[in-house]
């Protein structure tokens, strides 16, 4: 292991929560699709545990509700449990209400499941914005790892709250604290370099290269999705050709390069990260 960790993280959702295929699947139950999300995630599992590594585990309340028995596993094996919302909502297009709702029902549908506390939240498609970090921190959420500084992606929040990008940590709200999503900087320009889609279009060794780079100063935080390592999945037949090579590309090459990347790397949880650095959780 690095002085400074990678932080894995796997956002649980199944094949059809992917934002690039949801304009496909508009008004499909997702109860009648075929469910991918176990076999993925068991996938993810036994390459943590042949790097003798650990992650967060970012779940949505509906995965949750459907697979319990998933989640239990992932606890058991040592790893965090944290949020993903419950049913995989753009944040910028709910209500406060709404937004509270589907917070506080993902966290009861999880710790119900767990029998351990939820500290920390990601938004789907890390759409982020202000209205939800008031409520994670009206809620006693300890952190947030949501905020992606990359104006170029067209579905990344945008935030009024001012957050220091290449700070590993940031206090967004009282007792409340942000974990952005890494970026490899070089000279004026700033690379998406985190994981997901990145992860799958940048040959490995140079983004070896740039995670090595990042780790010499402060923690990288990693993200990925059961579904990228899926190359059996069919996409829809009327999938755009951008949307299929956003969704698709590279995921043959997944298994190996995760497998690499947690053997070079390691991996550490976020709230045990938080903690060895000094924060500490708000009271129950």
């Amino acid at each position: 292991m690095t002085p400074c960790p990678l932080l894995a993280s796997f956002d649980i959702e199944d094949w059809f929560h992917a934002e690039n295929l949801k304009p496909s699947l508009a008004g499909a139950d997702w109860n009648a699709l075929e469910p991918r999300v176990e076999r993925n995630t068991h996938e993810l599992l036994d390459i943590l545990a042949l790097a003798h590594a650990k992650a967060t585990f970012f779940v949505l309340g509906w995965i949750a509700r459907r697979h319990p028995q998933l989640v239990r596993y992932i606890v058991a094996a040592g790893h965090e449990v944290a949020s993903h919302t419950d049913m995989h909502h753009q944040l910028h297009t709910l209500s406060r209400s709404q937004l509270v709702a589907d917070l506080a029902r993902a966290r009861d549908s999880l710790e119900q499941i767990t029998g351990r506390r939820v500290l920390g939240v990601r938004a789907p498609a890390f759409t982020i914005t202000d209205q939800a970090l008031d409520c994670l921190a009206e809620a006693g959420y300890w952190y947030d790892s949501s905020f992606y500084a990359f104006r170029m992606h067209d579905r990344y929040g945008r935030l009024e709250t001012r957050i220091n990008p290449e700070q590993p940590v940031v206090e967004v709200r009282p007792g409340l604290l942000e974990l952005p999503l890494t970026r490899c900087v070089v000279g004026p320009v700033a690379l998406p370099w985190a994981g997901g889609g990145y992860f799958r279009l940048i040959p490995y060794r140079l983004y070896r290269w740039g995670v090595a780079r990042e780790l010499k100063s402060r923690p990288f935080m990693f993200y990925f999705h059961p579904w990228e390592l899926d190359a059996e999945e069919v996409p829809p037949p009327d999938l755009p050709r951008a949307m299929k090579f956003r969704a698709y590309v590279g995921r043959n090459r997944m298994r190996g390069h995760l497998r690499r990347l947690l053997l070079d790397f390691g991996s550490a949880r976020i709230d045990e990260t938080l903690r060895a650095l000094g924060y500490t959780p708000p009271a129950a």
